[in-house]
């Protein structure tokens, strides 16, 4: 598996620290907001998720969803997802004596739980909030299992030429923090875990998710 790049965790760590600091001086010098009558679209929020990866795999992940406030602090969520990912070097033709990338486009679905800690904090920490995620995907792979095939990959399979149809689910947990950008527009950031790692499985962990959302 590889190593997460420090690059990205550090830049991470200073996106929470920044906003900590911008939360802090709003609540000392921003006016009370009026109080707003609760309704059904007031609950509704729409957005989307951007995420990414580089290295021996690249991947990268956009993921449009909505997501209503059922009760608290508790939000459920929907999305559809669209993914592109490319290893390099990940068959191996003895025929040839040469290594093959693998590259896919792939299309599914997802439906989450999210918990923000506002209703325990009411400083910058109650942006802070959990995540539990179930996810759907499929995507075609460009070889099929073949005892006598000459593509072998990573796991020692063998291989042929021939297109086949892969679903591939996964259980995806973590935290983020909520970022207020102007108005009704907030940013998200998400670190995750995939708990259902296997032999499909081309997440590297951790996931790391930039999500942007309006409220109604």
């Amino acid at each position: 598996m590889r190593k997460t790049p420090v690059k990205i965790i550090l830049l991470f760590l200073v996106c929470l620290s920044l906003s900590a600091g911008a939360q802090d001086s709003l609540q000392l010098f921003s006016p009370p907001k009026p109080h707003v009558k609760d309704n059904f679209w007031r609950r509704v929020i729409v957005g989307g998720n951007l995420g990414f990866q580089f290295g021996t795999v690249t991947g990268i992940m956009i993921s449009p969803e909505v997501r209503i406030r059922a009760v608290d602090q508790l939000y459920i969520g929907i999305g559809a997802t669209y993914e592109y990912f490319n290893y390099k070097n990940y068959y191996w033709n003895d025929s040839t004596k040469n290594y093959l990338n693998y590259a896919s486009n792939v299309y599914g679905g997802r439906i989450y739980l999210r918990y923000y800690l506002r209703s325990l904090f009411s400083s910058w920490v109650g942006n802070f909030f959990a995540h539990a995620e179930y996810e759907y995907l499929a995507f075609v792979q460009p070889y099929h299992s073949d005892p006598k095939g000459r593509i072998w990959d990573p796991y020692n399979n063998t291989l042929s030429p021939g297109k086949v149809t892969i679903s591939y689910n996964s259980i995806l947990v973590g935290t983020g923090y909520s970022q207020p950008i102007g108005g009704r527009v907030f940013m998200d950031l998400l670190i995750l875990f995939n708990l259902n790692t296997s032999y499909y499985s081309f997440y590297s962990n951790p996931i790391f998710r930039v999500g942007v959302g309006v409220e109604l």
